[in-house]
């Protein structure tokens, strides 16, 4: 429960792991979960950055188990040549301060929130 003796820091690292909670919640409870970009082989629902922020992310995304990552997409060559491809999808862990994943946890809940209401 919320100490009203806390420092502001320790509110918002309490606030971080309340939401990584309801987050990973609301994940498990979707299913079926969002395909990427309409692509059958990755689920996961892509979170824009803050807007303030000076770090580079790259592609971030809410996967079905409420983990907030970088998606690598990587194209390669396939079986039957140039012309064929296929795709290599890895998940990069973020190290998120407490901010950056209240944003981000937000941003996912509000995607989250909205796939649930469009089907009702």
């Amino acid at each position: 429960m919320f100490d009203s003796g806390r420092d502001s820091r320790e509110v918002l690292e309490w606030a971080a792991a309340r939401l990584r909670e309801a987050v990973a919640e609301l994940a498990v409870g979707l299913r079926p979960f969002p395909p990427f970009l309409g692509m059958v082989s990755v689920q996961a629902i892509e979170l824009e950055p803050p807007p303030d922020s000076v770090a580079e992310w790259g592609c971030v995304v809410v996967l079905p188990d409420g983990e907030i990552c970088e998606l690598e997409l990587e194209v390669i060559p396939g079986p039957a040549g140039p012309v064929d491809v296929d795709q290599v999808d890895r998940y990069k862990p973020l190290e998120l301060s407490a901010g950056d994943y209240v944003h981000f946890a937000a941003a996912a809940l509000r995607a989250m929130g909205r796939e649930v209401e469009r089907r009702g």
